[in-house]
């Protein structure tokens, strides 16, 4: 796994999952919409996908939508810091590798990054 996208419209979290990543040698890319994400997933391929489920411009079922339809075989984890049962169930269904609710310790994100 080498190129991973970042979707987050807080900067302040892109950016650190960036260096997070970054440190960990990995290449990373970051959107601040799903519209932008969209974009970048049609032009390239992506090891991991990690995008926050809820941003301003969006809802973010659309990147994870848009993931399937261009690369089904790129794993996409979610973030949200507005976790309920019924927001997991769908994203799982309609295909997320993981779920994670924030705010979250970098541990679980290392360990669903390695997991992919």
């Amino acid at each position: 796994m080498n190129l991973i996208l970042v979707v987050d419209d807080e900067k302040s979290l892109r950016e650190f999952l960036t260096i997070m990543l970054e440190n960990e040698g990995y290449e990373v890319v970051s959107a601040d919409s799903g519209q932008k994400a969209v974009a970048l997933i049609e032009e390239n391929v992506f090891d991991l996908v990690i995008t926050d489920i809820r941003m301003r411009q969006s809802n973010d079922i659309d990147v994870l939508k848009a993931v399937n339809q261009v690369s089904p075989q790129t794993p996409v984890v979610m973030m949200t810091a507005y976790a309920s049962a019924e927001t997991a169930v769908e994203a799982v269904k309609i295909g997320a590798y993981d779920y994670i609710s924030r705010p979250f310790k970098v541990d679980d994100l290392q360990i669903a990054e390695a997991q992919c």
